[in-house]
């Protein structure tokens, strides 16, 4: 064997290794982490808060008279739907939808075609002509345009609130 050859000191356990010990441990933590992610990530898929299906992919906003059904989360660029159902009789329903929701999303369809629409500064407003017993539903097919947070106000018959829906990419 040749002296330039430099050969590593022989560990206990018969190794001949030069390791530094202390990164290693630290690799191994942050594998830990990463694979914890990874799970945590995979989870959420499963449960529905990363897009379409699971569990609690879609929320429920219930207001006197009418319940709206839409995506908790979306995926940019995949069709969704919201579904409003007004549970009172009644010959007309409003839906109104803040401006914030159509800097994110793009309308695709509604059904039925609202029989009066408007549109003002801070909101889409949409009036559908009922007739027959109640529930009466609406449906509107939506496409994110864009990722992000979107943040508008949603009227039903005359009461509101406050929606979020998160887009990822």
């Amino acid at each position: 064997m040749s002296k330039d050859l430099c050969l590593p000191p022989i560990r206990a356990d018969g190794l001949q290794l030069e390791e530094h010990r202390a990164f290693q441990e630290r690799y191994w933590r942050v594998q830990r982490v990463a694979w914890l992610g990874y799970g945590t990530a995979m989870l959420l898929a499963l449960l529905g808060l990363t897009g379409s299906g699971g569990a609690f992919h879609l929320q429920e906003i219930r207001m006197s008279g009418a319940v709206a059904q839409m995506p908790r989360v979306a995926r940019w660029e995949e069709w969704d739907e919201i579904r409003v159902r007004f549970l009172e009789p009644r010959d007309t329903h409003d839906l109104t939808i803040g401006t914030g929701f159509f800097n994110l999303f793009e309308v695709g369809r509604i059904q039925p075609d609202p029989e009066t629409s408007r549109l003002t500064t801070q909101a889409h407003e949409m009036r559908f002509s009922a007739a027959g017993p109640a529930p009466h539903e609406i449906r509107i097919s939506t496409r994110p345009m864009h990722f992000g947070w979107a943040r508008f106000d949603l009227g039903l018959d005359g009461e509101s609130r406050s929606v979020n829906i998160l887009v990822l990419p």
